[in-house]
């Protein structure tokens, strides 16, 4: 996922290198030895994030689906 500027913000690691945090959920951060490599660390975990969500819903569709069969029918 490509991020857009306004999505996270940079800062400056106090032992050197930098962090990324996403604006919209700050457990979604990433160290770098440089301002671009901490972004581009923090776009790989946003997608994780984001797949691991995607993979949530799944499961919870699919078992309700499989309740709604096993007790309403």
């Amino acid at each position: 996922m490509k991020l857009n500027r306004n999505d996270y913000t940079v800062e400056a690691a106090a032992g050197g290198g930098f962090y990324a945090y996403f604006m919209n959920n700050v457990l979604c951060s990433a160290y770098g030895e440089t301002p671009a490599d901490a972004c581009e660390n923090l776009e790989q975990i946003v997608d994780d994030f984001v797949s691991d969500m995607y993979m949530v819903e799944e499961f919870v569709c699919d078992s309700v689906n499989i309740w709604r069969k096993e007790y309403l029918f």
